[in-house]
């Protein structure tokens, strides 16, 4: 994603790629004084839901009356949304009216920035290699969390976990890692127990370890195994006690837009976010703080999360939900979704919005979608991200004919997906697309799923609040 608030020197940054690899940053740390030694940190790894996780996290500190620094990536619409500060109870209440409450200032980034830069010069002077664009930001971070005297914080890996530029955090309250899958298989492995092994990376001596049961619906028993032996091995070895979490342990009791009310040892908890998912999410993180803040932080910080581009309801009527499913796991999520609210099912045949990464498993996303979607749908509109990444439109559909001509919805005149090629339509204006869908839904009082990337979010959510609030 592209934001020009950012520092030029972050980012031009990008240039250097992705090197995972911790020395780049530790020599660029010892040139700040190690910033990351003056706060508390909870570390947190996986393939899917880390970005949930840590702000539940992140909520349930703050509510326990902690200043509370949160790391995360990627950002939906501005940069500055990676580096947040939330001032205890009363900036939690503020970030849940505000979505840009708590952001670093663009003083402080400017400021920090050009002190990373200058440090980066010294670097270079000194034979060593250029830090890459995620290891600038996270010094930057660590010098503000310091700067500011943040009681703890809440740190999301970036890529993988054992060679990320966040893993030089020596011995964190815990570490926790979320549901696995396969993404980034050219850096992390091509089997889930070689992508255990480099999420597993972040478990430190002697410090516990909070994991959620490698058995997902994505995976078979065979790889769940494997990749559950390889964190048990590795926690053994850092003799990190290590407390798995079941993703059976929480039991929905209700669901609407609002969100969802579910049971959790004996507790009832309210989440703003939709999705089975969300109460795996939110089971880790409930049992990993439970021991560091009280149970009515746990109980009122979960409540008061807010999390952007996940199973998001930005409006009921008509009911609009941005979701950035980006792999096979979240396009069933998704799904899965969509068939959990009867309310759904009974509105208006609904549009939907897709734009996909060229390096996703797209065809496995939308094997998934064609197979299983179960509500009417007035027109499907495919989009080019603002991302050198993106998939062109034209080729998304292309993508979509093939896929539908081979499954068999194609040919089962009671699928939801029959005579979906005629449904198809693709522009390379995303904001266009979603003014028009929007528009429609007003009308109409039909459902809006604007699906597929992250990007495509963080690039057309604001003109669809927009376009919500014209009367």
């Amino acid at each position: 994603m592209i934001d020009n608030s950012a520092p030029a020197f972050l980012q031009t940054a990008n240039k250097f790629g992705i090197k995972l690899g911790l020395s780049r940053m530790n020599a660029l740390l010892d040139k700040l004084s190690h910033p990351e030694k003056h706060f508390r940190a909870f570390h947190i790894a996986g393939t899917n839901g880390k970005g949930s996780v840590s702000a539940y996290c992140a909520s349930m500190l703050a509510w326990d009356g902690q200043r509370v620094g949160l790391y995360t990536s990627p950002f939906l619409e501005r940069f500055s949304e990676r580096i947040r500060i939330i001032e205890g109870r009363e900036g939690l209440l503020l970030w849940e009216k505000n979505d840009a409450e708590g952001e670093i200032d663009q003083e402080s980034l400017s400021r920090l920035s050009a002190l990373v830069e200058e440090k980066v010069k010294e670097l270079l002077q000194e034979g060593e290699e250029h830090p890459t664009e995620f290891e600038l930001v996270t010094a930057v971070a660590f010098l503000y969390f310091a700067e500011k005297h943040c009681d703890v914080v809440v740190l999301e890996t970036g890529l993988g976990g054992r060679l990320d530029s966040t893993n030089v955090i020596r011995k964190p309250e815990a570490s926790l890692i979320t549901a696995l899958g396969y993404d980034h298989m050219d850096r992390l492995g091509d089997t889930l127990g070689k992508i255990a092994s480099e999420k597993g990376g972040i478990i430190k001596d002697g410090c516990p370890v909070f994991a959620l049961d490698t058995h997902q619906s994505a995976v078979s028993d065979e790889e769940a195994d494997e990749a559950g032996k390889v964190l048990l091995q590795i926690a053994e070895e850092k003799h990190a006690p290590l407390t798995w979490v079941f993703p059976s342990s929480a039991k929905r009791i209700d669901q609407d837009l609002h969100g969802q009310d579910f049971l959790f040892e004996g507790q009832t908890y309210h989440i703003r976010m939709h999705g089975g998912y969300q109460l795996e999410n939110a089971a880790l993180a409930l049992t990993a703080m439970k021991n560091f803040v009280t149970a009515e932080a746990r109980k009122e910080g979960l409540a008061h999360t807010m999390w952007k581009g996940r199973l998001e309801a930005v409006s009921e009527d008509p009911p609009v939900i941005l979701d950035g499913a980006h792999n096979p796991q979240g396009i069933t999520s998704f799904v899965e979704f969509t068939r959990e609210l009867p309310s759904l099912k009974r509105m208006p045949p609904c549009e939907v919005i897709m734009g996909v990464m060229a390096d996703k498993d797209v065809s496995g996303m939308l094997s998934i979608l064609i197979e299983n979607w179960c509500l009417p749908i007035e027109r499907i509109t495919l989009v080019t991200p603002n991302q050198k990444r993106a998939m062109p439109a034209g080729e998304l559909k292309a993508a979509w004919e093939q896929a539908l001509r081979a499954s068999k919805a194609f040919y089962n005149s009671e699928s939801c997906m029959y005579n979906a090629k005629e449904k198809l339509d693709a522009t390379e204006d995303p904001e266009l697309a979603a003014k028009i869908a929007i528009d429609r839904a007003k009308r109409m009082h039909s459902p809006v799923y604007v699906i597929g990337s992250l990007y495509l979010l963080g690039e057309i959510r604001g003109a669809i609040l927009a376009e919500l609030e014209k009367e």
